[in-house]
């Protein structure tokens, strides 16, 4: 058995050349910085052998050195395991990300040796279900005619998206229920003083809205998923949709992952600018129709 693993950023196995792909024990393609979290389970549960991990390819969006930084004992915000793996993983690695292939082959060729004995303890690795904020300055506009499903939406947006100090989450909302209402500009604490003048106003600028992190659990609990299955729209992120739907940040940081069905659907697409809204839209009908044929992105081909 080889002592190599290979990861490929953004590039297909196929485009390696044969005899670099049998000197290395499993190669991988990855598109994002949460696949660090796989490699590191298969290194405990498959590949306890291995001592050495090549990253090649080119790092289009940042994910690659996040990778590199973790599988180095780096603790940073793409694990979704304790720091405990990374630090106790004992692999060399090597960064080629934007090397050409004769440094990919010289490093492969260089490093390889046929292994029986395990470097480290098999273990089981249990990845945590992430359930992170992506924090967003701007105004959002959150539309709704029922109050309570408004609320709802900003107690679930702030959660999502808010920005924190040291007493509060906040976020900079107009919540808005009736286009000819009047107009109120106020801060809001959604959780214990709303509904904050709406109730006579049809839009509240709410600079800024916020919950107190005491009141943060109280608030989780608070959101109804059913209120997305009604036909109200809205804003933000990056998704894939697999056995899950995937939301990733901007540098590929996994952020959550939630059931793929109509309501979770249309809960993630509400947060979200409204042409990519439209997209994770589309692509779900797809999915619905499809099924196991469906392919994101190529269904279409």
């Amino acid at each position: 058995m080889s002592n190599i693993l290979l990861i490929l950023l953004w590039l297909s196995r196929d485009k390696i050349d044969r005899t670099i792909r049998d000197k290395v024990a499993f190669v991988a393609t990855v598109y994002s910085a949460d696949a660090v979290n796989f490699v590191v389970k298969a290194l405990y549960e498959s590949y306890d052998h291995v001592d050495t991990v090549v990253v090649y390819g080119p790092d289009l969006n940042g994910a690659g050195e996040l990778i590199v930084e973790a599988l180095r004992g780096v603790c940073n915000d793409a694990l979704r395991i304790p720091c405990e793996y990374v630090k106790a993983l004992n692999v060399d690695v090597v960064d080629l990300r934007w090397r050409g292939e004769d440094d990919l082959r010289k490093a492969v060729t260089t490093r390889y040796r046929p292994v029986t004995e395990a470097v480290r303890p098999r273990r089981e690795v249990t990845l945590e279900k992430p359930n992170r904020r992506l924090p967003y300055g701007g105004l959002h506009v959150l539309y709704d005619t029922d109050l309570e499903s408004l609320r709802s939406k900003a107690i679930d947006y702030i959660l999502t998206y808010g920005m924190e100090s040291r007493d509060v989450v906040y976020s900079h909302l107009a919540l808005q229920r009736d286009p000819g209402g009047g107009c109120l500009v106020t801060s809001c604490d959604v959780v214990e003083e709303w509904t904050c003048g709406l109730d006579k106003a049809g839009v509240l600028i709410a600079t800024p809205a916020f919950i107190q992190k005491k009141q943060l659990e109280a608030a989780a609990s608070a959101i109804r998923p059913e209120v997305y299955s009604r036909d109200v729209y809205d804003p933000h992120g990056n998704f894939v949709l697999a056995d899950a739907l995937y939301h990733y940040g901007p540098r590929g940081v996994l952020l959550r992952q939630v059931e793929v069905d109509e309501i979770s659907v249309r809960r993630e697409a509400q947060k979200l600018l409204p042409d990519h809204a439209f997209y994770l839209g589309r692509e779900y009908a797809a999915y619905k129709l499809l099924k196991d044929k469906y392919i994101q992105d190529r269904w279409k081909l």
